[in-house]
């Protein structure tokens, strides 16, 4: 218990300091401030290619390659939860990222942007990416990481922090990508998302965006570029990734990787499911 109330002190102590951070750095800038946030596994960084790509075509209309996993990180390399201050490059925005929970800090921006992915296929692919770093579940408690090779037993372990994350994080948002909408007519979506940020509109571009950010054009990037996404500085103890961060990126893949007994154990849990990912589920 005593543990628990440090780490609670200790945590408050850490966003205090972040939130009083970001606040004094945010008072002498006039760029518009945006969040973007979602689950880890949710479509993240898929969508920061499709901005960032979208954004350097602007600058560079005959661009004829995707972002490097690098170039996307030096553009886009303000994240929330460290308190970063580092400003853009010339032409690209003002946005941080964190696969936190809302906190008070979430309200020093002006545009907040949120992602979520149906929570089988969210949690799937976390299992594989949490698997495969250098010390497998890394984040989690020591007691369970033997449990969690299970990956039905890792679905239902993490499932709580997935409806809580999700339930708590969508009311304050200004805009909610949903990933099913993604995958069924990416161009419609970052339309949407692109006329919300109040940039400017090219359907050309956009088309051209969402063809360079595909699965497999930022697949193939990343195994060309050594797949450097992920890899955490500091080596074995610190969750380094390795394999390949990009997977499929394709719906309903929990049918192939879950038993029936766990996605109804996950719609149960979650009983907007049906509601809110209609397509994939009977």
């Amino acid at each position: 218990m005593q543990s628990k109330i440090i780490d609670w002190i200790k945590d408050k102590y850490y966003w205090y300091n972040n939130h009083s951070k970001l606040k004094r750095f945010f008072n002498n800038r006039k760029e518009l401030k945006v969040l973007f946030f979602g689950y880890p596994k949710s479509g993240n960084t898929w969508t920061r290619f499709l901005i960032y790509n979208y954004r350097n075509l602007l600058l560079n209309p005959n661009e004829k390659q995707t972002l490097s996993y690098e170039r996307l990180n030096v553009l886009q390399n303000n994240i929330m939860e460290k308190g970063t201050t580092f400003l853009p490059e010339k032409g690209f925005p003002f946005i941080y990222r964190t696969h936190k929970i809302y906190k008070k800090t979430f309200d020093l921006f002006e545009k907040k942007i949120f992602i979520h992915r149906n929570p089988l296929d969210t949690l799937v692919s976390a299992y594989y990416y949490s698997k495969n770093r250098d010390v497998p579940f890394w984040d989690d408690p020591i007691n369970v990481r033997k449990k969690l090779f299970d990956i039905d037993f890792f679905v239902k372990y993490k499932i709580d922090s997935w409806i809580n994350f999700y339930n708590y994080s969508h009311q304050h948002a200004d805009i909610v990508l949903n990933y099913s909408d993604m995958k069924n007519n990416c161009e419609k979506e970052l339309f949407k998302l692109i006329q919300f940020l109040g940039w400017e509109l090219d359907n050309r571009l956009i088309m051209k965006s969402v063809d360079l950010s595909s699965f497999d054009n930022i697949r193939n990037m990343g195994i060309v570029t050594g797949q450097s996404h992920g890899m955490a500085k500091g080596g074995i103890g610190y969750g380094s990734f390795k394999g390949e961060f990009t997977r499929s990126g394709e719906e309903s893949q929990f049918f192939n990787e879950l038993h029936e007994e766990t996605i109804n154990f996950v719609i149960n849990k979650f009983p907007d499911f049906k509601k809110i990912y209609p397509n994939l589920i009977d």
